[in-house]
């Protein structure tokens, strides 16, 4: 399970040779066996020993900002990768087998936000119409895409940008403007966001990311080197890729909770820079996050946890970087 550090003061340590932690008048004991992570969203403190101990277990201690977006890492050092793996992962990244992989992986994401699609046509009947055209305009620039015969790299990749970005360009344009207020947005934004539904995402995607970025560093890639996210300083570009198949799912959470008026008034509020989300809405996000994390879906025919599935995916291109 992902344990939730969240309460400013409070303190963990190690007892028993388990986790102890201590928050004001309450107090609990967690064996390591049972922690996949930590994420710390609020100050806290955290001895050294139960560093050790989270290092001991493969259990990695993530600090978050109030965005929800990965600050610090703590990781134990003795990685399980070896160099004639990160040696492949370059290769992979360099040729068309890893242009193919991340087409694959666009694609099974575009899917899902079809499937999006189709779900807010469900709960709004007025709007099959329009849905039913987008996503016949999607699948047509996916089909033209697949019929592409020119193997240049440099094509292929423009190829897949360009299909991933009509997508999201029509996929945003009726999600966005068919949202109850203060939801509403005419623009996908990933810093300031002007409303709330873009704050909620973002905070969404960014436990996706961990989560990403752990399956990744678990199975011995270098997280920094992708295939079709730039490259640069602090830009952990393979988990981005990694996380495009998944993002549909945090978005499928966000609207069902506006739907469902799971959220309250008092979960999100306009700031100087944008909307801002209140100490009860990360918790309310934090709960959607971690149930859907453990709950099943269904992906590439397997019926199995969502965690399962993103450590699968890691998994499988490892397998892919080490064909001959």
């Amino acid at each position: 399970m992902q344990v939730v550090l969240d309460t400013r003061g409070l303190q963990l340590s190690v007892k028993n040779h388990c986790f102890f932690i201590e928050a004001e008048n309450e107090s609990r004991l967690i064996h390591p066996s049972r922690v996949g992570s930590f994420l710390v969203t609020a100050p806290c403190r955290i001895s050294s020993p139960a560093l050790i101990l989270a290092a001991e277990n493969q259990v990695p201690v993530i600090i978050c900002n109030n965005c929800g977006k990965p600050e610090a890492r703590i990781w134990s050092s003795r990685f399980i990768n070896t160099s004639a793996l990160r040696r492949g992962q370059y290769r992979f990244s360099q040729q068309e087998q890893g242009l193919l992989w991340a087409a694959d992986m666009i694609r099974l994401k575009i899917d899902g936000q079809k499937a999006n699609l189709q779900y807010l046509a469900n709960r709004r009947p007025a709007m099959a119409e329009l849905v039913r055209q987008s996503v016949e305009s999607i699948v047509m620039i996916v089909n033209q895409f697949t019929e592409q015969v020119e193997t240049s790299e440099v094509i292929l990749k423009k190829h897949i940008l360009s299909m991933e970005a009509y997508s999201a360009a029509r996929y945003w344009a009726i999600a966005g403007t068919r949202l109850p207020t203060p939801f509403t947005f005419s623009i996908r934004e990933k810093r300031h966001p002007a409303d709330a539904f873009n704050a909620g995402i973002n905070y969404l995607y960014g436990m996706l990311r961990n989560e990403a970025e752990t399956a990744v560093l678990s199975v011995g890639l270098d997280p920094a080197l992708g295939v079709i996210h730039r490259d640069g300083y602090r830009l952990p570009s393979l988990v981005f890729d990694m996380m495009e198949p998944f993002r549909p799912v945090m978005d499928r959470l966000m609207l069902a909770a506006i739907f469902d008026n799971y959220f309250k008034p008092d979960d999100f509020e306009a700031g100087a820079t944008g909307y801002l989300i209140t100490k009860s809405g990360r918790k309310s996000l934090i709960s959607l996050f971690t149930k859907r994390l453990y709950g099943r879906v269904q992906f590439r025919g397997n019926l199995t946890t969502l965690k399962n599935q993103i450590l699968n995916e890691a998994k499988r291109l490892t397998v892919l970087i080490r064909k001959p």
